[in-house]
């Protein structure tokens, strides 16, 4: 897929992104190296982001990674704790002298989301929410991150990183539904991402 350079889409109007299939407990930064790529920026990848987003893996795992931290499960669950000033994505990104800004909406409305998303569509959002409640499926009980392709309407086009799905459209209902079962404590919600 070629990517257009001088405006990070696909020149056939498609996807934003070039998809990176997660790590187990690597979803925001996977979606983290796609935003970066898309940027033309190739040095970081996703395991390397998460550890410095906080990842932490259970102990029995941590011999799968090249970087992470084990210990007791925090209450967002095992992964990134990007909603801690030292984990923060604001953080990686000054940290790197990354010309990018960062900033966290919690938007529960339809209405609010709906313009929100319609006035940012062209921009970077990663999303974090429930994946049990964003996909039906009660067992997925955790934090999933995932990044806004389009909306249209009150239907969602996000761009997975799992390597079960693809590109989902949901209904914006459901994906708020999601975000507020996971909770802003836990740092659902919209992370705006704009390069400066």
């Amino acid at each position: 897929m070629k990517i257009n350079k001088d405006f990070p889409f696909c020149e056939d109007g498609s996807m934003k992104y070039l998809k990176v299939t997660q790590k187990d407990y690597c979803c925001v930064g996977a979606c983290l190296e796609m935003i970066l790529k898309r940027h033309g920026i190739t040095d970081y990848d996703q395991e390397r982001i998460a550890y410095e987003l906080g990842l932490i893996v259970p102990p029995h795992l941590a011999s799968n990674f090249r970087y992470a931290r084990t210990g007791k499960k925090p209450s967002a669950g095992y992964g990134t704790q990007i909603q801690e000033p030292q984990y923060s994505i604001g953080h990686f990104f000054k940290k790197h002298n990354l010309h990018f800004a960062q900033k966290y909406y919690y938007i529960t409305s339809i209405k609010e989301a709906e313009k929100f998303l319609n006035r940012n569509s062209k921009q970077d959002i990663l999303i974090i929410a429930h994946c049990g409640t964003l996909y039906g499926s009660p067992d997925a009980d955790w934090g999933h991150a995932v990044l806004l392709d389009h909306i249209n309407g009150d239907q969602v086009t996000i761009q997975e990183n799992s390597s079960k799905k693809d590109r989902e459209i949901i209904a914006l209902s459901q994906l708020l539904c999601a975000i507020e079962t996971h909770g802003q404590e836990n740092g659902a919600g919209f992370y705006l991402i704009k390069k400066i």
